[in-house]
Formats: structure tokens, C-alpha cells, sequence
């Protein structure tokens, strides 16, 4: 519940949908509006057994019917199996980690507040074409000024640069140093904890024991995440010898 509200809610959704609340628009707006507000009032329900006075006194605060006196007399929230979306879930879960991995790079480039370029590099047209219906809101919330994208190799080049299994992203230095020794180490950090979380796994997706009594979703997951983390240490280990040239 903590984590919903102020990580999904909070944290997300109240800052992606800011554009919309400040429309134009009014009717786009007057929605906007509306569905924060639908999803403040049923967080506050759902947190009453917890957090009793607060969100009494908050829930006051929004416009409620006449006849209900308290939110403890009010409908705790279900959930609606209409409202379950697993692809949307997925596809808003890659355009987080595009925007946080854009926000750890400008963190260790120190350009925290500073808007900068991009360059995003995936195979996988689908993912593209994901990234690319929200180049407006990554673009927003990561401080740039452009999001420049690929499906091939990002070409060579200095940078700040985080790889996952199915993405590539880089913020070029401009007139910014380049830590090369830094970003070296970094690497090296990086490439040790893939390592060992590859050899661990192996081990255990090894031992026949393991695999008679481990649940078969369990070892699917292990598996897949050990595939994803194999193209993670390739992609570490070609920026190493890159840097190393």
C-alpha cells in the first residue's frame, strides 16, 4: 500500500499526468481532474485502517455526497477485473526504467539539473514503438532536451551509459569531463555483481535437486532472468574494452 502510494501514485502517476491537469483543453482537463481525484479518494480508503485520522481529515477535504459523515462509513475499495491491463503494465514498466535509468546517468554525470540529449538504442521494434508513444513524457520527466532513437548499435562515442537486456542509453558528453577511470570502475562493479549472480544461478539451475523440487515458474524465472543478465555482462564488458581503447 505504501509503495502504491507513493511510488505508483505519488511519485508517478501525479507527475505523468500533470500535462493533462494543465490542458487547454478544459474537457481533457476536467478528465484529468477527475481521475486524480477517483484515485486519491479510493488510496485514502484504502489506507483509513492504517492511517485513520489523517486520511479522515484529507478525506474532508475532496467532494463527497451529503448523506456520508465519515470515510470510515464509506465503501472500502475492489478491484475490478475490467480494469486489469498485464501489456500496459508492461509497456509503462520499460518507459520507468528508460526514465530511471536516464536520471542514474545524469546523477553520476552530475547534471542533475541541467537538460541534456539522449540516444536510445533497441532492437525490438515493439519496445521502440513503446518508447516512442511516451517521448514526450520520458523526455519531460528525465530533463531532455532530445531522445534521439535506434534499432541498430549505438554508434561509438563518449558517455554516460546504462545497458539492460533489451535496451541501450546514452547521454553523450558534451563539454562535461570525462571520468573515464570513474566509469571504468563502475563497470568493474558492475561486471563483478552480474558474475557472480550468473555463476550462482547456474549452480543451482545445475543441481538436480534443486530443479525435482523448485516450482517450474520459479525455474522459468531464473532461467529467463540468467539469459537476461548474460546480455547485460556481453554489453558491460564491450563498453570495458572500449573504454580500454
Amino acid at each position: 500500500m505504501y509503495q502504491f502510494f507513493w511510488g505508483d501514485f505519488c511519485d508517478w502517476y501525479i507527475e505523468w499526468v500533470k500535462p493533462e491537469i494543465q490542458n487547454t483543453d478544459r474537457e481533457r482537463a476536467s478528465v484529468a481532474w477527475k481521475n486524480l481525484f477517483a484515485g486519491f479518494d479510493a488510496a485514502l480508503r484504502l489506507l483509513h485502517p492504517f492511517m485513520p485520522f489523517l486520511t479522515e481529515e484529507l478525506w474532508h477535504q475532496l467532494p463527497q455526497k451529503a448523506s456520508v459523515k465519515s470515510i470510515a462509513l464509506d465503501r472500502y475499495p475492489t478491484a475490478r477485473a475490467s480494469w486489469k491491463n498485464a501489456e500496459a503494465l508492461r509497456e509503462f514498466g520499460m518507459v520507468q526504467e528508460v526514465i530511471q535509468s536516464l536520471r542514474t546517468i545524469r546523477s553520476e554525470m552530475k547534471v542533475d539539473k541541467k537538460k541534456v540529449a539522449a540516444e536510445f538504442s533497441c532492437a525490438d521494434a515493439g519496445a521502440r514503438a513503446v518508447v516512442e508513444a511516451n517521448r514526450d513524457g520520458i523526455t519531460r520527466l528525465a530533463l531532455l532536451t532530445e531522445l534521439r532513437m535506434t534499432g541498430e548499435k549505438l554508434p561509438e562515442g563518449a558517455g554516460g551509459v546504462r545497458s539492460t537486456a533489451a535496451f541501450d542509453i546514452r547521454i553523450p558528453y558534451a563539454t562535461e569531463t570525462v571520468d573515464a577511470a570513474g566509469e571504468v570502475a563502475r563497470l568493474k562493479k558492475e561486471s563483478e555483481g552480474l558474475e557472480k549472480g550468473i555463476a550462482s544461478k547456474e549452480k543451482q539451475l545445475g543441481n538436480e535437486t534443486f530443479r525435482s523440487r523448485a516450482p517450474e515458474n520459479i525455474i522459468r524465472q531464473m532461467a529467463e532472468t540468467l539469459a537476461e543478465q548474460k546480455v547485460e555482462l556481453g554489453k558491460v564488458q564491450e563498453r570495458l574494452r572500449s573504454l580500454g581503447n
